[in-house]
């Protein structure tokens, strides 16, 4: 029986199958009233003793799902800073890049580098809509 199981969760990692925890995290991230480029990251860092953060990456669309890594969907419960980045990232061949889509893309202190973003996580299935103003560093939450 033992050994099933364990099959069957090697499989499903090598398929690209995740599970989750009691806890994910849906949403779409708006940027001056579009939806975001692909490839911002979002990252919930909980502010709760001995806990992971978890990231996520925006879709052409501007959605994102919230990972604690590869396998495992899911945020720690309670309340967690938010921040949004541009990161480099791998091609294969050279030094990391920044995606073209990305280059131009400037995202105010407020939700990157010294984010004041606060959102509060619950058990359960949560969608937290990120709305960014980079004109006038307003941010907000649906």
């Amino acid at each position: 029986m033992w050994l099933a199981v364990c099959i069957g969760a090697v499989c499903a990692a090598a398929v690209g199958c995740t599970r989750s925890v009691g806890c994910t995290v849906t949403g779409v991230v708006m940027i001056d009233g579009r939806p975001a480029p692909e490839g911002v990251r979002v990252e919930f860092l909980p502010q709760v003793e001995k806990s992971s953060s978890s990231t996520g990456y925006t879709d052409a669309q501007g959605r994102y799902v919230m990972r604690f890594n590869a396998v495992l969907e899911g945020v720690q419960p309670g309340e967690s800073i938010v921040k949004l980045a541009v990161v480099p990232v791998f091609t294969g061949s050279g030094p990391p890049s920044i995606p073209e889509q990305l280059r131009d893309l400037r995202l105010p202190e407020a939700v990157s580098t010294k984010s004041t973003l606060r959102r509060t996580v619950k058990p359960g299935r949560n969608t937290i809509n990120i709305d960014v103003e980079t004109k006038s560093t307003e941010v907000s939450g649906k």
